[in-house]
């Protein structure tokens, strides 16, 4: 007896070949499957929620929403504007980071608020964000390493937000008073005050510590007299200093290290105020002078963040004071 051939086999034998993918006009699909894959990396980085824009948003250019709770103010949520890009004519990416195009930042740039740009490396499946503000210029521009989708994206982000924060920056109404006092006593007295300060919260970069760290390496022996005694004027005005946002912020270093299964991201902050007044004792003339302080970021999170369930719980933070001087 005959056996019949298979009505599947005969079906697909039948059939003409499909559309080879290359044959066919992709973009759409790309775009579409880089905006499911962009949300679903940046929510599980941040460990928030998110949506899609609705038809009118979409029109006006907001791909997505997310929100997450804000790392340093608790009860507060951080809320992100998001516009995927993918492509070549977008960004592109480079050896300590990714470059993103003057077209992807025109089309982000707004007059009311910020939107954080997602740009998708099809290639190597891979996301990389910059926050673009309204007065961000519109031309090519080049971001770090630390602007790769990851956990501490919503460090970052929150400190990119800060940045439009309602307050007093600067240092602004700080008035240093220079004494003339033995160095040696006066560090002995400014110590006990620094060792009292422990930590502050700062709208930058949230809870800062003042540890032996920063007090060794701002009163070693390398360092001449008249930094220390600059350090010495501005230690007991850090808390009021700190607690108001920088005229200018900026990542000076960054370095990723893994070690037993952890990423740590170690990055070194350069905040520098440019309205705190010197007043010299005897003269009582008032001098404008620039405070610089430098602060170390570790962040702490496991390799495998993409497939861990406990995220949140294993990951650390910390944010220790380096140096403050003024010039």
């Amino acid at each position: 007896m005959q056996l019949e051939r298979p009505i599947m086999g005969s079906l697909l034998l039948s059939q003409p070949l499909p559309i080879p993918l290359q044959g066919r006009p992709q973009n759409p699909i790309n775009g579409s499957d880089s905006e499911s894959y962009a949300l679903a990396k940046i929510i599980l980085a941040c460990r928030g929620e998110g949506h899609w824009g609705s038809r009118e948003e979409d029109n006006s250019k907001i791909d997505l929403f997310f929100s997450a709770q804000h790392p340093w103010h608790e009860g507060e949520r951080l809320i992100i504007f998001t516009q995927v890009k993918s492509g070549e004519s977008y960004g592109s990416t480079l050896s300590h980071g990714f470059k993103l195009k003057a077209k992807a930042k025109r089309a982000a740039i707004r007059t009311t608020h910020p939107v954080c740009v997602a740009w998708v490396d099809r290639d190597n499946n891979r996301v990389f964000w910059a926050y673009v503000h309204p007065t961000s210029t519109a031309s090519h521009q080049e971001y770090g390493a630390y602007h790769e989708v990851g956990p501490p994206m919503i460090y970052d982000l929150a400190r990119c937000a800060a940045i439009k924060r309602t307050g007093i920056t600067g240092g602004r109404g700080i008035i240093i008073r220079r004494r003339d006092t033995n160095i040696t006593i006066r560090r002995k007295n400014v110590k006990a005050i620094y060792q009292k300060l422990d930590t502050v919260v700062s709208p930058a970069l949230g809870v800062i510590e003042l540890t032996r760290l920063g007090w060794r390496h701002m009163f070693r022996n390398g360092r001449s007299g008249k930094n220390k005694a600059s350090s010495i004027d501005l230690i007991p005005y850090l808390k009021k200093m700190l607690e108001q946002l920088p005229t200018s912020h900026a990542i000076t270093q960054h370095q990723s290290l893994e070690v037993r299964g952890n990423h740590y991201r170690v990055c070194e902050h350069l905040l520098k105020f440019d309205q705190i007044q010197i007043q010299k004792s005897r003269s009582g003339v008032l001098q404008t002078v620039v405070a610089h302080v430098r602060l170390v970021e570790e962040i702490r999170y496991p390799r495998n963040w993409e497939t861990n369930v406990m995220l949140s719980q294993l990951m650390s933070r910390r944010v220790v004071l380096r140096s403050a001087y003024w010039k």
